[in-house]
């Protein structure tokens, strides 16, 4: 079976794309005619204006005119797709597979994922699940110590790290209804056609979500869950010791930070998560006006990191290639009414949290620090770890903490 597709941007396809039931070899290349188009857009971007009483500092609407113009400049003159291609390439082995129909998703699934095998045939299969606005990227930094550890007596992983559908290259969503329960099967799905019967997951964001029910749906064939986010739902109860000043102070500080960030800092999901079409119509025409709207949540959370213009374009790029409206819409999926309402698993799961003191927002520095009994409400904790530092994504600004992290967690599992 063969999947080409189609994007906002014209009739051509911006990449060749293949896929069948069984995995095969797959080379990431862009068609030269979409880069140049997608350069051609970056230099008649209109930069917005700025308020007179706004500094180059203040990105509470977004990023600043002048800050945006930069990237802009430097996406239109300097940016080589061509060498992030090549080295994502060379980096990581790459396959395309499509997964069947299955009893929750009435249609095929072709998925773009990287697998990489340690050269321990008792490592540890383990799957990497990303959210938004990341891809297979955000764990670009940690694979490689993952599967091939410079302590040869260290636990290594095979890894496997696909990209949800709709972002990076795996083709988006054909028909409504693939949420985070759907989702879940289709993962463990890829897995088995691997070979894994029984394998670990590691999650973020959206993918914590998703491993959240592959645990209760697919219990069975998960060794373990480890994750870097975990926002445990308040109840009724939570809410009134808290207006009663019976709340321990963790407990306070992390329903204060919750509310937060839904009351000043969620907008962005409020939006994909009801008009997620109306949203695409604007990004998909504009490679740097989607820069400016991922750009803006990861300059909020990620604890002061410095993403450079190359990492804040070619994450741009993953999730635009095949225009926006499938990243986007997922949030329409996964914010269902019961979603997060999980069940409790007994599935051993491990929690890093990361705080986020360096970033712009003092309201945010303890976002989502959740207390631990709060999380073993739903999950059987037997790994925990916090650090003061990190922010939302630590496998790119902190890779080798998250790695030991992981591997502390497995080890323990495992031993």
């Amino acid at each position: 079976m063969s999947f080409i597709l189609d994007t906002a941007l014209g009739n051509a396809a911006p990449f060749p794309f293949h896929s069948g039931p069984v995995p095969q070899p797959y080379e990431l290349a862009l068609t030269p005619e979409f880069i140049q188009q997608t350069r051609v857009r970056v230099r008649n971007y209109k930069p917005s204006i700025d308020l007179s009483n706004s500094s180059d500092s203040e990105w509470s609407d977004g990023p600043p005119a002048k800050t945006i113009s930069a990237l802009a400049k430097y996406w239109a003159e300097d940016f080589d797709w061509y060498e992030v291609q090549q080295k994502m390439n060379s980096d990581f082995s790459h396959y395309t597979v499509t997964i069947p129909k299955t009893s929750r998703y009435d249609a095929e699934l072709p998925l773009h994922f990287v697998h990489e095998r340690s050269s321990d045939e008792n490592a540890v299969p383990l799957l990497l699940l990303h959210g938004w606005p990341s891809t297979h990227q955000e764990w670009a930094k940690v694979i490689k110590p993952l599967t091939s550890p410079e302590n040869i007596s260290t636990k290594s992983f095979h890894t496997v790290a696909p990209d949800i559908p709709g972002f990076g290259f795996s083709p988006s969503p054909p028909i409504s209804g693939l949420g985070p329960r759907e989702m879940a099967v289709v993962f463990d799905k890829l897995m088995a056609i691997l070979g894994y019967k029984r394998y670990g997951i590691a999650t973020t964001d959206l993918g914590w979500q998703v491993g959240m029910w592959m645990v209760e749906d697919v219990g069975e064939n998960i060794i373990g869950h480890m994750t870097d986010f975990f926002i445990p739902q308040p109840t009724p109860d939570d809410f009134d010791r808290l207006k009663s000043n019976k709340t321990t102070s963790q407990e306070a500080t992390y329903l204060q930070s919750l509310q937060a960030y839904m009351n000043g800092h969620a907008a962005y999901a409020a939006i994909q998560a009801q008009a997620p079409l109306t949203l695409a119509l604007a990004m998909s025409d504009s490679p740097v006006g989607y820069a400016g709207w991922i750009w803006h949540l990861m300059h909020t959370v990620s604890d002061g990191y410095a993403y450079s213009y190359d990492e804040v374009i070619t994450s741009t790029m993953l999730l635009w290639i095949q225009g926006t409206y499938g990243n986007l819409r997922t949030y329409k999926e996964f914010y269902k009414p019961g979603l997060m309402d999980f069940p409790r698993t007994s599935v051993p799961t491990g929690v890093s949290q990361w705080l986020n003191p360096s970033g712009p927002y003092p309201e945010m520095k303890d976002f989502p620090f959740a207390p631990r009994d709060w999380i073993e409400r739903v999950a059987n904790v037997v790994y925990f770890s916090g650090h003061d530092f990190g922010g939302h994504f630590p496998a790119v600004s902190q890779p080798k903490c998250w790695v030991d992290d992981t591997r502390k967690f497995f080890d323990l599992i495992t031993s």
